[in-house]
């Protein structure tokens, strides 16, 4: 009885031990049955939602990249767009500086027509002056040829008396007489020859004076033609070359006969019209009107170009036919006959000869009135002394030789003296004519002149306008310059994002197909702990068999205490 009671306390601990072992083991088991379930459902949702994101991550890589590339096309086009800014900028100031010398030139050319203009007045004027005193010179030139003829034949018949006398003493009276009445004659027909001759003086004067006036207008006409013509063809101050070598070096820097500041103005207008239809005018600031600013282009190009053309015409004008003969103005320029400097300092040249003759013209005829009165007047004394001369026709016989002599002389005098006046009549004449196309021409000039002041002042007004507008130009050109700054930096700092968000996307990437490959491992592994796979599971049998072991030892102790109270 002790000894098994002793028993039954002994054995008590370990059935109470072994009992919660089982249940323990039992819930443990339990426990894990639900737990590997529930892992595996995770593992198997974990493993599907990294396989959608590797593949949304892949989708994001091409896009990123996609975005790189449009990003790095973006930041190249900026640049283009920034580079042709620049040009644009560089150009439009090239443009700006012809525009100002094409102002300056014209300022110039302006107020060189205007003098030209005056002096062709002057030298109408002065022409038409000359030409009245000159038809005043050829009248009093054909009637001093007159008196000259009368006097010629006044001393013919003076002489032949005066051979009568010579011939015999019983002539001698008859003689006296006959030369008493030629003295007469010829004291009473050379009124005409005194008339004329002072008339002659008068008009010499007047043609002097005429001559003065058309040397001082043709002076005047040269020198406007000259500061015209230096205008164009002298660098003006600040510049290197001239207006006119200017545009040759447009011209000869342009394709297709055009000028190169024209062309460069239309292809910026081009520009700026491609970039007016493109995507990238939105990023421009408010208000920039880039079509406007390629009309504006465009009509600058063609105003430029029809204003060297003009400069040109002027210019060719001006300087004559490259193919005639060169010819050097009293300015010390080189020019070709045949244009409107050569002309002028032409008429100018020969005025100014003409003024230097016409002083000695003048006297010659002053001298000629001065000793026409003395000859009328010693004729009135030969007829006075005619009944001397009878009286003292002895004393005349003797002397009749020498007298003449002298009657020879005078009438080969006269002779002479009607050749001069009849040349001087016939010079006076083509003086006349010569004058009257001189001032048809000085007219004609006047009228081109005034036509050329008009010209240029629209030319002067026409290149301020242009000068205007390539200020407004210039300021928009500036302005797109600084947008075109803008997106430049812009774009530059999209291609670094967007470089960065690729970056970001190949790591993403990556790092997400390492989540799915563990997830992959991690559905593999917690699917193996199901009540499914415990049975074909190596690692799972290594457990249950342990534990159905001990299993087995519960079982003999149960049954042993059971066997133990029934007894």
């Amino acid at each position: 009885m002790t000894s098994s009671t002793s028993g039954r306390s002994t054995n008590r601990p370990h059935t109470i031990l072994t009992g919660l072992l089982a249940v323990f083991l039992v819930l443990l088991l339990a426990f894990f049955v639900l737990f590997t379930n529930q892992v595996a459902n995770g593992a198997t949702q974990l493993s599907e939602g990294a396989e959608r994101a590797s593949a949304g991550a892949g989708d994001l890589k091409e896009g990123a990249a996609a975005a790189k590339e449009g990003a790095d096309k973006v930041a190249a086009g900026s640049e283009k767009v920034d580079t042709g800014a620049q040009t644009l900028a560089q150009g439009i100031g090239t443009a700006k500086t012809g525009a100002t010398s094409l102002n300056d030139g014209a300022a110039t050319l302006n107020d060189g027509a205007a003098a030209a203009s005056e002096g062709a007045s002057k030298l109408a004027t002065g022409a038409t002056n000359a030409y009245t005193g000159a038809s005043t010179l050829a009248n009093g030139a054909y009637s001093a040829s007159e008196g000259a003829n009368k006097l010629a034949t006044g001393a013919t018949t003076a002489r032949e008396g005066s051979e009568k006398v010579a011939g015999g003493s019983g002539q001698l009276v008859a003689g006296a007489e006959q030369l008493t009445a030629g003295a007469q004659q010829l004291q009473s027909e050379m009124q005409p020859l005194v008339d004329g001759s002072a008339q002659l003086a008068a008009g010499a004067g007047e043609a002097a004076r005429g001559i003065t006036d058309l040397e001082t207008g043709a002076s005047g006409v040269n020198g406007g033609l000259y500061r015209v013509w230096a205008g164009i063809n002298v660098p003006q101050p600040g510049q290197p070359d001239s207006v006119a070598d200017q545009i040759a070096i447009d011209y000869a820097a342009g394709k297709g006969g055009r000028p190169s500041g024209a062309l460069r103005l239309e292809a910026a207008a081009d520009s700026l019209s491609k970039l007016a239809a493109s995507p990238l005018a939105a990023l421009l600031p408010p208000g920039t009107d880039l079509a406007q600013s390629a009309a504006d282009l465009e009509l600058a190009a063609a105003k430029l170009e029809g204003l060297q053309q003009l400069v040109m015409s002027v210019n060719a004008g001006l300087n004559g036919d490259p193919g005639s003969p060169q010819y050097t103005t009293s300015f010390g320029t080189v020019v070709n006959q045949g244009g409107i400097i050569y002309g002028a300092d032409a008429v100018a040249g020969g005025l100014t000869t003409l003024n230097e003759k016409a002083p000695a013209l003048a006297s010659g005829a002053e001298a000629i009135a001065a000793g026409a009165p003395k000859l009328q007047a010693g004729a009135g004394q030969l007829a006075a002394g005619g009944a001397e001369l009878i009286s003292g026709a002895k004393t005349l016989q003797a002397g009749a030789q020498s007298l003449t002599g002298g009657l020879v002389t005078l009438e080969n005098g006269a002779y002479t003296l009607s050749e001069g006046n009849a040349k001087l009549a016939n010079g006076a004449g083509t003086l006349t004519t010569g004058l009257g196309t001189l001032e048809a021409g000085a007219y004609s000039l006047s009228e081109g002149n005034a036509k050329l002041a008009d010209g240029s002042g629209r030319l002067l007004s026409g290149s301020d306008s242009l000068n205007e507008g390539m200020v407004k130009l210039d300021d928009g050109a500036k302005t797109l310059k600084d947008g075109t700054t803008t997106l430049k930096t812009g774009a530059a700092d999209l291609a670094e994002g967007n470089g960065k968000l690729a970056d970001g996307t190949v790591t993403l990437a990556d790092g997400n197909g390492e989540i799915s490959a563990g997830a992959g491992t991690m559905m593999e592994r917690t699917s193996a702990m199901t009540p499914g796979e415990i049975i074909t599971s190596p690692a799972i049998l290594a457990v249950l068999i342990p534990v159905a072991l001990l299993l087995i030892p519960l079982a003999l102790l149960i049954s042993a205490r059971s066997r133990r109270s029934q007894h």
